[in-house]
């Protein structure tokens, strides 16, 4: 079976491009031949950034340069690790001039991460829902990312989902947004991040971290809230024993963060590296969340400022409520049994792993 795998693939984040390669490594285990769209929004084309920055003035214009050109490296320096696994199209960013050089598909795919979140892409993205393409189009795991789609929104997304044989998301908030415009058949299952094992992404990662010391990871795309994650942080590893790391894959400087050790501008190799040996980690993100669990690490999660519904969910799915935090007060003092977690865990991929084959067999 040919697929085609549309999924975000333009953001500077870990957990974009190891959904990404998760999807696509679920479906060649089936047997699937798969192509990934290399898609970039256009608000996050260089020349719409360009033209953004210019509009403030000069000095706005030769900031957005520099920006514009260290964003372009460490999207590569992520990217490479997706694209050196799997089969993608060549870059584009005009979906209306691109889909007409598409060659056809038995099965249009829509993979995981913020796809449906009208917020996050600035308004419905035609290409997350194969808007114009003929044939058959399904989704696993997609997120919604908000609780709820504007009411202006209604109905342009009813009309394109209303195209889709099969619709599964990963968070129960999604199942209830899409409810909600009359979706009834909506499956809620796994981020593909979490249907593979930790022993899987050990094999998978091309880097191993020679570790010397016992440490807390800390990972975070809330660059606002940056301070409160490492003050939460250190008190955990002060109490615990522990020296405090931090990984980003953005320019960070210790200076600014007072941390034991810091990986900046670090690859998606590294994180997963990290992640695999780390005794502790304390994270504001999704896919932080999802690979301390993968890794069976004890960890807490700093509530994030926008789109928390993903990490709620999952959390609750695994009975891990008390994992998530707002302060310091917050964080529990017991460590995760992971015989219970794992033994949900399996369930949930046995039930996923029947809806993949289902939209395969379909």
């Amino acid at each position: 079976m040919k697929v085609l795998l549309t999924t975000i693939v333009d953001n500077v984040n870990y957990g974009t491009y190891l959904q990404g390669y998760a999807t696509v490594k679920i479906l060649q285990d089936r047997g699937c031949e798969v192509d990934v769209l290399n898609y970039t929004r256009p608000h996050l084309n260089r020349k719409n950034m360009l033209a953004k920055a210019k509009s403030n003035g000069l000095k706005s214009y030769l900031r957005g340069m520099v920006t514009v050109g260290l964003d372009a490296y460490m999207k590569y320096n992520l990217k490479k690790f997706l694209f050196r696994k799997a089969h993608t199209t060549i870059g584009f960013t005009d979906w209306t001039k691109f889909r007409e050089t598409l060659p056809e598909y038995d099965l249009y795919l829509v993979g995981s991460d913020q796809v449906w979140n009208s917020t996050h892409n600035h308004g419905i993205d035609g290409v997350f829902f194969y808007e114009g393409v003929n044939g058959r189009k399904a989704s696993y795991a997609s997120s919604v990312g908000i609780e709820s789609f504007p009411q202006e929104q209604y109905a342009q997304i009813k009309q394109l989902l209303g195209e889709f044989s099969q619709i599964s998301v990963r968070e129960s908030f999604g199942v209830e947004a899409l409810k909600s415009l009359g979706f009834e058949n909506v499956s809620q299952v796994l981020d593909p991040t979490l249907m593979l094992t930790g022993d899987e992404w050990r094999k998978v990662c091309g880097k191993r971290f020679k570790k010397t010391e016992p440490f807390l990871l800390v990972y975070s795309v809330e660059v606002n809230r940056d301070k409160e994650t490492i003050e939460i942080a250190r008190k955990i590893a002060k109490e615990r024993g522990l020296k405090v790391y931090l990984i980003s894959p953005y320019v960070k400087f210790n200076s600014k963060l007072n941390v034991d050790k810091l990986f900046s501008m670090a690859d998606t190799d590294t994180f997963l590296a990290l992640f695999s040996e780390a005794d502790y980690a304390v994270v504001s993100s999704f896919h932080g969340t999802a690979f301390a669990i993968n890794f069976g690490c004890q960890f807490v999660t700093v509530s994030p400022e926008r789109f928390s519904t993903r990490v709620q969910s999952i959390l609750k799915l695994l009975k891990l409520e008390d994992r998530y935090v707002k302060t310091i007060d917050d964080v529990p003092h017991s460590d995760i049994d992971y015989s219970e977690v794992n033994k949900i865990l399996d369930a949930n991929r046995l039930e996923a792993s029947k809806v993949i084959d289902n939209i395969i067999n379909y």
